[in-house]
């Protein structure tokens, strides 16, 4: 007789996290290439509830600032950030921060 309790029906419906995702790349689990396409193509959520005190939305995963803290917590390089923001400037929906393309 198997005890396990199912899955969490609403775990599975959860967003993915940025935070985790890019912790597995920093610990080696994720190749280079597959994580800059990744988080090229990820579904930014808009930054809520920002102060000065805290610069990254602690309870959010999936915004830009969680790359940026990323790259200053050395888990990704400079590199990879400009190869993310280029493939990011050049999707069809444009920047993930809504602003307008570079040229």
């Amino acid at each position: 007789m198997n005890d396990t309790p199912a899955p969490d029906a609403s775990a599975a419906d959860a967003a993915p996290s940025l935070r985790a995702y890019l912790g597995l790349y920093a610990a080696g689990f994720v190749e280079r290439e597959q994580m800059i396409a990744t988080v090229a193509g990820w579904p930014f959520q808009p930054e809520e509830g920002l102060d000065e005190g805290h610069p990254e939305p602690t309870h959010q995963d999936n915004t830009l600032s969680v790359l940026a803290a990323a790259r200053l917590l050395g888990q990704v390089t400079r590199e990879d950030v400009e190869e993310i923001q280029r493939r990011i400037d050049g999707r069809p929906d444009g920047p993930a921060d809504g602003t307008e393309r570079r040229p």
